[in-house]
């Protein structure tokens, strides 16, 4: 069995729409399957905004959304990753959520932003060292903006792109991506991070 990530497409959303309902159930909320799935026809293939879905033989498993929020202090706008959400069972064990948010800065440089950001419960220590180590995996800068909020610098790897053609894609080298939040002993299956398409 491997993972992958990907972007998430129009074509996807069949896939992808069982995910969204246990991760609203999980929520409290409740679930209107006609509303939910007109928000994301909305929101999906759009440049500024997009969504990384983690995918086991064609099941979607991981979801980490992405929207341009404005950061004066540092730049125009920022992408912001947010609402990360992992299958219950499959929490914990392979890093699932540190790959979707790898990938989700990796497509952000991608897409031009600078800067993106972060954020995490404040006793949440895994995930607060997350942002440091994804951040020195991707040849990226970090600052702790608060005990919630991480800011990376993603202009080092955006200018690195520019001079090594595929950088982008080698960042999504398993090898790279695998180790940054797998729990030792956690299972057999292959993660791999799929580079997305360039952009048109």
């Amino acid at each position: 069995m491997s993972i992958e990530t990907v972007v998430v497409s129009k074509d996807q959303l069949d896939m992808l729409m069982p995910l969204i309902v246990e991760q609203q159930h999980d929520c409290g909320k409740k679930v209107d399957l006609p509303s939910t799935r007109a928000f994301f026809e909305g929101i999906v293939g759009l440049e500024a905004t997009f969504q990384i879905m983690a995918v086991e033989d064609g099941v979607a498993v991981g979801l980490a959304m992405v929207d341009p929020i404005p950061n004066l202090q540092f730049a125009d706008k920022v992408a912001y990753v947010h609402d990360v959400y992992v299958t219950e069972s499959l929490r914990g064990s392979l890093g699932i959520g540190a790959l979707l948010v790898a990938a989700a800065f990796v497509e952000s440089m991608r897409r031009g932003y600078e800067f993106a950001e972060g954020e995490t419960e404040p006793d949440n220590n895994a995930a607060r060292k997350l942002y440091v180590r994804l951040a020195e995996k991707l040849g990226v800068g970090c600052k702790e903006v608060d005990s919630v909020r991480y800011l990376l610098d993603l202009r080092p790897g955006i200018e690195r792109a520019h001079t090594e053609p595929g950088y982008l894609d080698r960042l999504g080298n398993p090898r790279l991506l695998s180790r940054l939040g797998a729990r030792p002993g956690a299972g057999s299956r292959r993660v791999i991070h799929a580079a997305p398409a360039e952009l048109d």
